[in-house]
């Protein structure tokens, strides 16, 4: 579930859209380190739209991940397709890989880019990228 917070000329906060799904592990190999899944899920609509808080009508996801990992590295990504049941919007393709590598035992540093094709229409494809790190 996505919690919206805005803080620009007031506050917009509140729960949005819920995603149900089951992610299933259909391959790994202990030898190559690799593992392969896909991540079905459904998003029921309980966001309030028309505070910029859900998709009003129910969508579809089906993602396929994968997860590679070699000594102090690791690298795991997804691609996948939204069906999208609104009217005013647009289904659409996503990617995203990220790369992390352990420094030492409590630190882990990682990079991250994500797009997407347009998800509404006359709209734009997206390209992100973020990087950081998780430390203990």
């Amino acid at each position: 579930m996505k919690i919206v917070h805005e803080d620009s000329n007031g506050t917009l906060a509140g729960a949005g859209d819920l995603l149900i799904g089951v992610k299933w592990r259909f391959f790994y190999s202990e030898k190559s380190q690799l593992q392969l899944g896909i991540y079905p899920q459904l998003l029921v609509p309980s966001g309030d739209h028309a505070r910029g808080l859900g998709e009003r009508r129910t969508a579809f996801v089906l993602p396929l991940v994968a997860q590679k990992n070699w000594e102090k590295w690791t690298l795991y990504g997804n691609v996948g397709y939204w069906w999208r049941t609104a009217a005013e919007t647009r289904n659409y393709f996503y990617a995203g890989a990220v790369l992390e590598r352990d420094i030492n035992q409590r630190l882990t540093l990682g990079a991250e880019l994500f797009g997407n094709s347009p998800k509404e229409r006359g709209g734009h494809s997206e390209l992100a990228f973020n990087v950081g790190g998780v430390g203990s």
